[in-house]
């Protein structure tokens, strides 16, 4: 079988699972729901050969010195908390009134950033039922928009962008660049909350930055907007405390690091803020995405020698 019908077959059994799993969630109490996550997590470590051996290299690149297997368990626990987040995502915005179990801690930190009167830029990651951070504020009355990759299956994206217009969240995709950009300067403007996440692998196009020790290419996003509207960066993570119950938890707003030049600063923020989710993952390593291969792209021997382009370059 050719690549284009294996990504034309995968396409068609996502399209086919999510209308599943849709129609199961309108059939199971939240508890069927967790309990069918379980077992396809489970199937899923199993199966899915190559996620399985990404999840597992990054475990061992972040916690090198933890057993091979609690590691193993890690992953596992993480094939399962996808598999629930899936279910419960769909249940959640089937059910709006069990957005009640999810509360906001550090509400405070939310309003002081939005009082400063430029919008707020909502620095988050890829960490628990992340989805579920916009239903809450778009249910709590905020304006909120959520920074997306529109997916590949365009009837899977169509259904996930109409269920978030119907929850009261705006979709900013994130290409084409240009309108991605005009998106998110206009919301910024108009003081709105946006949602950006800042833990995936960014290849060429932004600053090698040490995530659990090791170089990974980190995205620009946050930084590049507050410098340029002068927006509130206020951190935020939400994670699952137990079967349908979660925490959503603001920090204060962060100031930027400001030097005399721009790349400089730049990586001296990246850096900052990388750490703290760097934190919050090791707070929470069963809810983090470790099937996303973050240390994919390393620096050229080129890049290397640039300055201000990579962590290193402020150790030299």
């Amino acid at each position: 079988m050719d690549k284009d019908k294996k990504k034309f077959l995968k396409r068609k059994l996502g399209w086919f699972s999510l209308r599943i799993f849709a129609i199961l969630n309108g059939i199971f109490p939240l508890g069927g729901s967790y309990f069918l996550g379980k077992i396809l997590g489970r199937i899923a470590y199993f199966a899915v050969l190559r996620h399985r051996r990404i999840a597992l290299e990054n475990l061992s690149i972040a916690f090198p010195y933890v057993s091979s297997k609690k590691r193993k368990r890690i992953a596992i626990g993480f094939f399962i908390f996808m598999a629930q987040s899936s279910v419960e995502l769909l249940y959640f915005l089937r059910n709006p009134r069990s957005l009640e179990n999810i509360y906001i801690e550090g509400k405070e930190n939310l309003e002081h950033a939005i009082e400063q009167g430029r919008g707020v830029i909502i620095l988050t990651a890829h960490l628990g039922n992340f989805p579920l951070m916009s239903l809450k504020l778009a249910k709590a009355g905020y304006t909120v928009n959520v920074v997306a990759r529109p997916m590949r299956d365009e009837r899977a994206g169509d259904y996930i962008h109409n269920l978030r217009i119907k929850a009261g969240i705006k979709t900013i995709f994130s290409y084409p660049r240009k309108v991605c950009v005009g998106g998110i300067i206009k919301a910024l403007r108009e003081r709105e909350l946006v949602i950006i996440q800042m833990d995936q692998n960014f290849g060429t196009g932004g600053v090698w930055v040490k995530f659990f020790g090791k170089l990974a290419a980190t995205p620009l996003g946050p930084i590049i907007f507050a410098l340029r509207t002068q927006a509130a960066v206020c951190p935020a993570y939400i994670c699952r405390e137990s079967q349908g119950r979660h925490c959503i938890k603001f920090f204060s707003p962060e100031k930027l690091i400001l030097t005399q030049d721009k790349d400089e600063t730049v990586l001296l923020n990246a850096i900052k803020f990388t750490r703290i989710i760097e934190s919050w993952v090791k707070n929470f390593p069963f809810q983090w995405s470790w099937i996303h291969r973050r240390w994919k792209s390393q620096p050229s021997e080129k890049m290397r020698n640039l300055k201000f382009k990579i962590e290193k370059s402020l150790q030299e």
